[in-house]
Order: structure tokens, then C-alpha cells, then sequence
């Protein structure tokens, strides 16, 4: 078997763009990675749920796992759809099914880590939303304001980086953050969970209590939790470090770090 491949999954308001350092980097190293855009963001109209999302994390995935194994890495906001997505991929039920490949490793990038039934807002509200998120009931859209970008997304990049990075955020549908998983990946597939600690005081709080209550909550695979003095979006800043922890995870390692 290949070496495997990454599918990597942006967050909310971003594209596959927000990737392009972390792939360069991964393929100096001689590994490939896929980068599907995600439906819920940028959509015109918006989409009424995070269906679309899970459909493409799926296809993606499945069309890989003919050929090769694949570590999907979930950045913030597609924690949620890639732990929907992937029922019986993981490579020790894709291996009993006789398929060349599987999901190695599901990787969380400061992301969702939450339970089968989790729904972020009930139906029609903004409830639990920051408020940076600027919502829109009758556009069906949230968005993030330019000025906001850097306490949101990039706590530890320049101020000219971030100016750049904030005018390839788009609008993110309303409806992604109505939906519910129905399914938790990470009870079923080896997991990583890498904890941004220069983050927002809030989400680093936020992101540990998810951690602690998964793994609290019954049966998981979550091996190890990586703590990294960065921001929410390490792939942006330190791009290196995070290829190599990211080849590393799919080659194994020491828990709990």
C-alpha cells in the first residue's frame, strides 16, 4: 500500500485555498492530499443544511479508499460533518469488506468533537453563536467581518497576512449550524485531537470540554491530544509543524503528548 492520503477539510467561512501552505509542505514530503470545497460555505443561494457537506466528505473519501488509505483532518466547523460522514470507512470495517483502503486516522484540528445527536443551534435561532457572527435570518447567511478575522481565525499571524486571508472568507449558511449528526466518527476510527492553546481564551475552554466529555461519554478511539502554542488555524501559520504532526499521526505515535 501507498502512502496515505490527506483530505483535508476547511472550517466554516474558509475555502480548500486556507490549505495551500499545509499542502506544499505535505508534498515536499511526498504526500498527496485532496481539498474538496464544502457546499455550506459560499453557496449561492445558501444551502438549507450541512447535507451537501457530508455527501462530498463521503464521496471524496470513498472514491479514495478504492485505491488508497486516507487521514481526514477536520479544521473547526467540519469536526461536525466529517464525524457524520464516515460511518463504515474506517479501515478495520473497509478491510472486512475486502476494499484496498480505509480511514486510518481522523485528525481534529481545534474542530467539533461532539456526539450523535448535536445540533450547534436550535432551528431558527442564533443561539451559541459568538458575536462576531454577523447572521442574517432572511439571507440565510453568517458572516465575519474583515476587522474580525484575526481574533476569530488568526491569532498568531501578521496583520498583512490576515488582511489577505480575511478576503477569501465567504458567507456560511445559516442552516449548517441547524443541523444534526447522527453519527460520531470518532467512537469507530483512531482519532487525534490537535488543541490550539493560543486560541481564544473561550474556544481553548470550549474545545477541551468537548475533548473531556467525548471521551467521558463511552466507547472512543480518541488516542491522543496534541496541545501547540498556536492559533485556531495552525496549518496557516506554522505549516511545517503541522505537516509533520500530520505525517507523523498517520504513521503513529505516543499518546496523550
Amino acid at each position: 500500500m501507498s502512502k496515505p492520503v490527506f483530505v483535508l477539510l476547511h472550517g466554516a467561512w474558509h475555502s480548500p485555498k486556507c490549505w495551500n501552505s499545509l499542502i506544499s509542505e505535505l508534498e515536499k514530503a511526498n504526500y498527496r492530499a485532496v481539498a474538496p470545497a464544502l457546499p455550506s460555505t459560499g453557496s449561492t443561494p445558501p444551502t438549507p443544511d450541512w447535507s451537501g457537506d457530508v455527501e462530498i466528505i463521503r464521496k471524496t473519501v470513498t472514491d479514495l479508499i478504492q485505491k488508497h488509505d486516507v487521514v481526514v483532518v477536520a479544521h473547526s466547523f467540519s469536526g461536525m460533518t466529517a464525524g457524520t460522514a464516515l460511518e463504515g470507512l474506517g479501515k478495520q470495517t473497509t478491510t472486512f469488506k475486502g476494499l484496498k483502503g480505509g480511514v486510518l486516522r481522523l485528525i481534529y484540528i481545534t474542530a467539533f468533537l461532539v456526539p450523535e445527536g448535536f445540533q450547534h443551534s436550535p432551528r431558527g435561532t442564533r443561539d451559541n453563536m459568538v458575536p462576531e457572527m454577523k447572521t442574517d435570518l432572511n439571507a440565510g447567511i453568517i458572516t465575519i467581518r474583515p476587522e474580525d478575522a484575526k481574533d476569530m481565525f488568526y491569532q498568531d499571524i501578521d496583520d498583512e497576512t490576515v488582511a489577505e486571508l480575511a478576503k477569501d472568507l465567504r458567507p456560511q449558511s445559516f442552516g449548517s449550524y441547524w443541523s444534526i449528526t447522527n453519527y460520531a466518527s470518532w467512537r469507530h476510527i483512531p482519532t487525534t485531537y490537535i488543541l490550539c492553546t493560543a486560541d481564544r481564551p473561550s474556544t481553548v475552554v470550549a474545545a477541551q470540554y468537548l475533548i473531556d466529555t467525548a471521551i467521558a461519554s463511552g466507547p472512543n478511539k480518541i488516542e491522543k491530544v496534541i496541545r501547540v502554542d498556536t492559533g485556531h488555524s495552525p496549518f496557516i501559520s506554522r505549516p511545517e509543524w503541522t505537516a509533520q504532526t500530520l505525517i507523523s499521526e498517520a504513521t503513529g505515535g505516543s499518546k496523550f503528548t
